[in-house]
């Protein structure tokens, strides 16, 4: 079954222009000031991109399975916000290190010959 949902890629459109304004202001903040919202911005431009992804997988899906595979992108990317925003957190390491796997294992769905 094909969905097309006009709103929802006008969502993922306005949320992914406001995640790369935010990587930019993290830019500026670290270039340009003191540094101190960079992180902020870095978190809000993750969970913006992670929240455009899943707009546009729920826009342009064909099938549920599409969906639990995007979602590993979208968890990864929200993780990865969390560890920006939270670098002190007990177990950010581990944490991080679930992103990369999350990343590696979204490819591997994607560039598997077998599918």
């Amino acid at each position: 079954m094909r969905v097309d949902n006009p709103r929802l890629r006008r969502v993922a459109g306005g949320l992914i222009v406001g995640s790369a304004c935010a990587g930019v202001l993290a830019i500026a903040d670290r270039a340009g000031g003191d540094g101190s919202l960079a992180r902020a911005f870095e978190g809000a431009a993750l969970f913006m991109a992670a929240a455009a992804y899943l707009a546009h997988v729920l826009a342009h899906h064909q099938q549920r399975r599409e969906l639990l595979t995007r979602s590993i992108l979208v968890s990864a990317f929200a993780l990865w916000g969390i560890v920006q925003i939270a670098p002190g957190l007990p177990g950010d390491a581990i944490l991080n290190d679930v992103v990369i796997v999350l990343f590696v294992v979204d490819l591997a769905i994607l560039v598997t010959p077998w599918r």
